[in-house]
């Protein structure tokens, strides 16, 4: 990653990806560079480059606690295993530190908790970071949806773009009248009887309601960005069907609504957002509750979630109940858990084919 200041001051990648092509920049006048990992986003700074990009933490490779301990990660560059030092009133995870080039290893969380200007979140004055989380709170307030702010994506996500193309040029057959909502939609009583397993590839493409196809649209959009940065995009596009697949016929087997149509991609969505849990589990959203505006990790939020719909499926009783795929999500979810440590351990191997060493020194 080669970084720059702008005309702000504020730190910005200058060979970010483009929307077809890398941005043509003169990376050989960037003011530092870095190496990052595409995995966990944590990144390598040489001795002296975290200084660089510190910011009001300037010098914080000379405020490191002198006090180390071992560690099994091995210095990139060929000199062995680092040490952990604390960075203390800072933040509470030690960082990896090289005893003989210097360089220091910032895991992803620990990046951005010392270097917020890469982050959209940090970008701009403080004046204008308030005016832009007033912003999200009164969205929030209108929508109760969770917002995303500390993990902006890598490159552009053209499965997520290709679905949700097909998500509304679909929806909009549905409210022509040109597709049979009823027929390709999944109705488990039915699915039962005639095995009609056509069903399992068309309903999650399909959508109820222009609050079911935003919400699904919103969701994404938000977490689906960094899966498929992580995963591929054909392992996402295969993640993503699969994952619908499965969650679909799970709703089948356990649902007690067997005359109900069932349509969404929210058992898929699901599945990315278990995938976002197991990659990203320190990540933070905001959520407005009462009113207040809080920043709460994503593990509590899902956790709330998936709670949240195992009363609903088991024990709702309701109209509202009825309406909703509980089982579908949840299958979703099981599935996105079981399967991303596998995508994750795939992802890890082609990563490490195309990444050269360093030599030791």
């Amino acid at each position: 990653m080669h970084l720059q200041r702008d005309e702000h001051a504020n730190w910005v990648q200058v060979d970010k990806p483009g929307w077809f092509r890398r941005n043509k920049v003169d990376t050989s006048k960037a003011d530092v560079q870095i190496d990052a990992c595409p995995m966990c986003f944590g990144a390598w700074f040489d001795a002296g480059e975290l200084n660089t990009l510190a910011g009001d933490l300037e010098g914080v490779e000379d405020i490191l606690d002198p006090e180390a301990d071992a560690t099994s990660r091995p210095c990139p560059h060929g000199h062995g295993p680092m040490e952990e030092h604390a960075l203390p009133g800072v933040i509470r995870t030690p960082v990896d530190r090289c005893k003989t080039c210097g360089g220091v290893w910032l895991d992803g969380h620990e990046r951005r908790k010392l270097a917020k200007a890469t982050t959209s979140e940090g970008q701009g004055t403080r004046t204008e970071r308030w005016l832009k989380r007033g912003a999200i709170w009164a969205a929030q307030v209108l929508t109760h949806l969770p917002v995303e702010v500390e993990n902006p994506g890598r490159g552009t996500p053209w499965i997520v773009y290709t679905l949700l193309v097909a998500f509304a040029v679909l929806f909009g057959m549905q409210q022509l009248e040109q597709l049979d909502t009823y027929y390709y939609g999944i109705v488990p009583g039915r699915f039962k009887q005639a095995h009609d397993w056509y069903t399992l590839g068309g309903y999650m493409f399909l959508h109820g309601s222009w609050a079911h196809i935003l919400g699904n649209a919103y969701f994404l959009y938000t977490f689906g960005d960094n899966i498929e940065h992580l995963f591929g995009r054909v392992r996402f596009a295969l993640f993503f069907v699969g994952t619908g697949l499965l969650a679909g016929l799970m709703h089948t087997w356990l649902t007690r609504e067997t005359a109900t149509v069932v349509v969404g991609a929210s058992g898929s969505i699901a599945g990315v957002l278990a995938a976002y849990l197991w990659a990203f589990p320190r990540q933070r959203l905001f959520q407005v509750v009462l009113w207040i505006q809080l920043k709460i990790p994503v593990w509590v939020y899902l956790g709330v979630w998936v709670g949240f719909h195992v009363v609903m499926g088991f024990f709702g009783t309701g109209g509202s109940a009825k309406q909703v795929a509980w089982f579908a999500h949840l299958g979703g979810f099981i599935v996105g858990l079981a399967v991303t440590p596998w995508m994750l351990k795939l992802r890890r191997r082609e990563v490490a084919k195309s990444v050269r060493v360093p030599a030791t020194g």
